[in-house]
């Protein structure tokens, strides 16, 4: 159950429950995905095009873009719902997401990347202004294989005080990137 500002109680709705993305409204490409991109009005992508197109050279990249697709969708629900007055982050608007809310899997969702991974590798991608900066978290589009596609984001949607004045960027789509576990 959760309750409301003004202390009604509501049963919470579990992030397996989350609005889906129609299929017949996902792309079937990445190609197709990054001509689409405008659709998704509340968020900044800085990815590399390239590195986004070359998805597409693999076996599962229709699902992985669908994946991609509803991971942009959940993004942007969320960073729309900041905008108009929801106060979580985005984990907990993914774990009981606000009603018509499109949400992402919490067991594919990481918040921050362990220190040791940081450290040698670092998660620097590029930012809205031109800068690189650091983004942490990420979203888990394949779970198995050596490409696993990562989506990397940075939330700013509240960073600057005013939250219609922030953002949120998409600074990495492709590829699972090396960590500790990686040669």
């Amino acid at each position: 159950m959760t309750t409301s500002k003004r202390g009604e109680r509501h049963p919470a709705r579990p992030a397996t429950q989350a609005t889906p993305i129609a299929p017949s409204s996902a792309p079937h490409s990445f190609e197709e995905l990054w001509e689409r991109l405008e659709e998704w009005s509340a968020l900044t992508v800085t990815a590399d095009r390239r590195t986004v197109l070359g998805l597409d050279a693999h076996p599962q990249a229709r699902t992985w873009a669908a994946q991609a697709w509803a991971a942009l969708g959940a993004l942007n629900s969320y960073a729309t719902a900041v905008r108009d007055g929801y106060s979580g982050g985005f984990y907990r608007f993914c774990q009981v997401p606000p009603s018509g809310a499109l949400a992402f899997p919490i067991r594919r969702l990481a918040m921050a990347e362990s220190l040791p991974t940081v450290r040698r590798f670092g998660r620097l991608f590029p930012g809205p202004d031109g800068g690189l900066v650091e983004m942490q978290a990420h979203l888990k589009l394949g779970t198995r294989g050596t490409v696993a596609p990562r989506l990397y984001f940075l939330d700013e949607v509240t960073g600057a005080g005013d939250p219609s004045a922030g953002y949120l960027v998409v600074g990495y789509l492709g590829p699972h990137l090396r960590n500790r576990k990686t040669n």
